[in-house]
């Protein structure tokens, strides 16, 4: 007991160090450590650290030579790609501040987060998943076609600069081979050396925009140290090392990917496995043909992995670390079934830059199945009564709060969301529900705020039903999450008609479509007369739900 102690001591103190440096810096000592050893791979390309390194200096020196500063934020649309790893730590590396975004978002989500960010450089593709990214950006910035690269002016996006596309490029942009060849030819490196000694660990490196119980969604910010001490963190919870092969399905567009698996590798160095879309088929044959040992996801892959007709033939017989979120029943199905014997859970949100609790892959093997694990060093959890507004007598549910040192820096443009999430003793309230034991391990067990969690993506009720209710039938509409086998949780809307309108739930559902990110769009429409109310006026959502519920199939929930 004592070595195994003072082993997790030792763990601990090897992480805390990654809070004074720079993703700069972090990749600097992951070059001497692992330079000729295969940091990134991807289905048609691998890359050693070093390889990566010099990738990573040539696109920051291009995007110096195209009028790139310290403090701008660069925006990018992109799937798991080699350009979008090779981006964050380029950017980083100037004192830039990366906004990654959903590459489900529709147009009027692209306007909105591209304004809001203050992008002044955008980072993009021609189409993904059947979507036609460029056709979608020129619907936000009509004025693109006629601009001069690199001088744009467009009335969506006043601070935006720049576009630079992944392949050949229209009219109005700038080819990412363009920035590349840029770089390795004006001989920038000195000044971008001076640059990358000024950015200190405490600068913004990362803003990532999360959904909560506003109509839109806010932009946390996370900087160097934190994310780097938090992803190493995480992955020696785990049991994770250089010796590893990590397959990952997280999207780089989330922290997940951005920071727990590319910040994993480059602080720990293991090897990273992506893929630029998830696909069940392609997971099972890379993690037989790789000897992958250790895969993360978000609840809804590992089901699709155990479900896939490819599951029996494919050996995963390498295969026995991750970590994920979930139920007991999905962590025991994920442990004996797909066969990571040391299946770590977690818990965590963006605003914790992003994880907050682990277990520790050394823990009991029925607490690994039934809680989130403990916090992770130097970062309190208390659960708050709703009661009482005190801590919670252990066992108790009520919110979770923490604080520590990943408690994001606040939100961008948003000092009053900022002090509604942070009280003042540094306590970050998460509007999740949870209890902690006696030995400190915590169990999520719902939400407070009316906020849904679809497939890994929290979504804003509120966003749905001010999209619903921009229908031209509709006179208002309340959306509420069910239980989704695959997905975890779907929206289901009840929708009043104004009166005299008639709309079919089909019809509703294709709206919605045109508009949103399809993880947004509601899978149940129901129309209601009117809402059951409180005596005060407020709308009964707990009554509704429960009426959703009994009307759902079985099979359904």
């Amino acid at each position: 007991m004592a070595t195994e102690t003072s082993n997790r001591s030792d763990s601990s103190r090897r992480a805390t160090r990654w809070s004074r440096f720079t993703l700069g810096q972090a990749l600097a000592e992951c070059v001497e450590l692992w330079g000729d050893k295969d940091l990134i791979v991807f289905p048609e390309r691998r890359m050693t650290a070093r390889q990566f390194a010099r990738e990573v200096e040539d696109l920051a020196c291009g995007l110096i030579a195209l009028g790139v500063r310290r403090g701008d934020h660069i925006a990018a649309w992109l799937p798991n790609l080699p350009e979008l790893c090779v981006l964050e730590l380029a950017m980083a590396k100037l004192g830039c501040t990366m906004v990654a975004f959903n590459t489900r978002y529709r147009s009027s989500e692209l306007e909105y987060v591209l304004r809001h960010s203050d992008a002044g450089t955008f980072v993009t593709m021609p189409e993904h998943s059947k979507i036609d990214f460029l056709k979608t950006l020129r619907q936000v910035l009509p004025e693109l076609p006629n601009c001069e690269p690199n001088k744009l002016k467009c009335a969506a996006a006043p601070e935006l600069r720049r576009v630079i596309v992944l392949g050949a490029s229209g009219e109005g942009m700038i080819s990412y081979d363009e920035v590349m060849k840029l770089g390795k030819a004006t001989g920038l490196t000195e000044k971008r050396e001076q640059i990358e000694a000024a950015v200190g660990c405490d600068d913004i490196v990362l803003m990532q925009y999360t959904s909560g119980t506003t109509a839109f969604p806010k932009a946390a910010m996370l900087c160097h140290g934190q994310v780097l001490r938090n992803a190493a963190q995480m992955g020696e919870r785990s049991g994770i090392d250089e010796t590893d092969r990590v397959l990952s399905a997280m999207p780089m567009f989330h922290v997940g990917g951005s920071v727990c698996a590319l910040l994993g590798a480059i602080t720990l160095g293991y090897t990273l496995y992506l893929n630029p879309i998830f696909d069940p088929a392609e997971t099972l044959e890379v993690i037989e043909r790789e000897g992958i040992t250790t895969y993360v996801g978000l609840e809804s892959m590992f089901i699709s992995l155990r479900n896939h007709p490819d599951f029996a033939r494919r050996s995963r017989a390498s295969l026995h670390k991750g970590w994920t979120a979930g139920t007991s029943s999905l962590l025991r199905m994920v442990a004996e079934e797909i066969g990571i014997s040391k299946i770590c859970p977690l818990y965590g949100l963006s605003e914790g830059s992003p994880n907050v609790t682990i277990a520790d892959w050394r823990d009991p093997y029925e607490k690994r199945l039934s809680t989130m694990g403990r916090p992770q060093p130097e970062v309190e959890v208390r659960i708050l009564s709703a009661e009482t507004g005190e801590t919670a007598e252990t066992g108790q549910v009520g919110e979770i709060c923490f604080r520590g040192y990943n408690v994001m820096k606040g939100y961008y443009k948003d000092p009053e969301g900022t002090k509604r999430a942070i009280d003042a003793e540094g306590w970050l309230h998460t509007g999740d529900l949870g209890r902690m034991d006696a030995e400190g391990y915590l169990t999520w067990t719902g939400r407070l705020k009316d906020t849904l969690r679809v497939g890994g993506e929290n979504i804003s009720a509120l966003e749905v039903e001010n999209l619903l209710g921009g229908h031209p039938a509709v006179q208002s509409a309340i959306v509420i999450g069910v239980p989704d086998e695959r997905l975890g949780e779907v929206p289901f809307a009840y929708v009043q008609l104004k009166a005299d309108q008639k709309v079919t739930a089909e019809e509703i559902i294709a709206y919605c479509k045109e508009r949103v990110s399809g993880f947004k769009v509601p899978r149940h429409v129901r129309f209601v007369e009117q809402f059951p109310m409180t005596g005060s006026g407020k709308i009964k959502k707990y009554e509704m739900k429960k009426g959703a519920l009994a009307e759902l199939k079985p099979t359904e929930t």
